[in-house]
């Protein structure tokens, strides 16, 4: 009886870690949906900020990813989700978009020419003017610099 009292014990106690793995998961799947909640979304968010951009000249920022990618995680959790970068993206209309998502978002991306993730890009649809931001891994401070150029160079070809 007591080895059986020990055993459903034992049991119960693997259910409740196997429990809390997976709602752990779950959560982080949802936190990094939630990192970028103030970024447009999927094909619907793209073509908002298309229509937003005409109207308010500013750049859109286009980032492409996969629920999968390591470095495209990074990406979202440790760079762009931080405050002094998102303060960059005040005057863009940014746009999360994940290629495996739909057909659209995935014809999106073969249009941009994504061969990898992460891809992003600073985009000025009035002129058709597109800069891509490389080195998309660095640190916070690395990204903003970027960043800082690719809109220079966006706006440059407004002037």
């Amino acid at each position: 009886m007591l080895l059986t009292r020990l055993q459903k014990f034992a049991l119960s106690m693997v259910i409740i870690v196997l429990s809390l793995g997976f709602i752990t998961m779950q959560l982080s799947k949802f936190a990094l949906d939630v990192s970028l909640n103030e970024w447009g979304k999927g094909i619907e968010g793209y073509v908002k900020a298309n229509r937003d951009q005409h109207e308010s000249g500013n750049p859109i920022a286009l980032f492409f990813y996969t629920d999968w990618c390591e470095n495209c995680k990074y990406l979202r959790e440790e760079v762009l989700a931080k405050p002094d970068v998102s303060a960059h993206f005040a005057d863009m209309h940014p746009v999360k978009i994940n290629p495996e998502k739909g057909q659209l978002e995935n014809k999106l991306a073969e249009e941009y020419g994504v061969i990898g993730y992460p891809s992003f890009f600073l985009v000025d649809s009035a002129t058709g003017k597109v800069e891509q931001i490389h080195r998309t891994n660095g640190t916070p401070q690395q990204f903003i610099e970027l960043l800082k150029q690719a809109k220079t160079e966006i706006t440059q070809t407004n002037s």
